[in-house]
């Protein structure tokens, strides 16, 4: 469960819902922001702060954060509202002549609604960037290593795209491994993670949430993410269509094989 500050900001930034101070007290203003986020979304109005309140709350903001980051933006997509997410939101509001005051509303949304900027661009599911297999015939996915200053062996897995979590398993050659339908129909696999990933099936994740962190379960001889993208049934080179965001670091001898934002 959000603490009673994070819900605050929460509903603060998502159209106004809290309009006092963001002081931990669940008063009458809090309880009153409950009534109307259930109204607005859907949820049975009583003003309780239960599980599905809590999980429609934190869905939205991933999804605020979703949207975001596909005007360029580089949120960590938690479902948590912070500086950066503000910030992001009055940088965007700034650029596109809006009222800069890093709330959400309805004027926010139909200009984070217009065709994204880098919608279409799958981001690399790693943000250090160390390509230690490509595709072939052989083996119709990409191997993404690791490196020591970078997050090390277990470094995390992120979501190139948005779309709905349809796998979370284990398999004996894949070992721990996640799969994404994304809303044009692609889907993207990450496998041999470290452990199950947190995400149960039919979850909606954002393009850069993270799904998990790089293993070697399964047929694997050591610690990477093998990485593989099908379109229209077939799988396809992922390096044809993943690209290097701002944030993201690539390691020397890859730096002839990716493609940047």
């Amino acid at each position: 469960m959000l603490s009673v500050k994070q819900r605050q900001l929460n509903l603060r930034t998502y159209y106004y819902f809290y309009t006092g101070n963001i002081d931990g007290i669940e008063g009458t203003l809090t309880k009153n922001a409950y009534r109307n986020f259930q109204k607005y979304t859907g949820l049975t109005i009583d003003g309780i702060y239960g599980k599905n309140t809590n999980n429609k709350l934190i869905e939205v903001i991933k999804n605020l954060q979703g949207k975001l980051n596909n005007k360029g933006y580089n949120l960590v997509v938690d479902g948590l509202v912070g500086t950066n997410t503000i910030n992001a939101i009055k940088d965007f509001q700034r650029k596109n002549s809006l009222s800069v005051d890093g709330i959400a509303g309805s004027n926010t949304y139909k200009k984070l609604n217009d065709t994204p900027i880098v919608s279409t661009k799958y981001r690399f599911p790693v943000n250090y960037i160390y390509v230690t297999q490509e595709y072939k015939s052989s083996h119709l996915a990409l191997d993404l290593g690791w490196g020591t200053n970078y997050g090390g062996k277990n470094q995390p897995i992120y979501a190139c795209y948005e779309g709905t979590v349809i796998i979370n398993s284990y398999a004996s050659d894949a070992g721990n491994y996640v799969a994404i339908r994304h809303d044009n129909g692609d889907i993207s696999r990450y496998l041999h993670l470290n452990s199950r990933s947190h995400l149960s099936v039919g979850t909606r994740v954002q393009k850069g949430e993270n799904i998990g962190a790089m293993g070697t379960t399964g047929r694997s001889t050591g610690n990477h993410l093998h990485f593989d993208l099908t379109k229209n049934g077939s799988r396809v080179n992922p390096l044809d269509y993943l690209y290097v965001y701002a944030d993201q670091i690539v390691s020397t001898n890859s730096k002839n094989l990716v493609r940047y934002i």
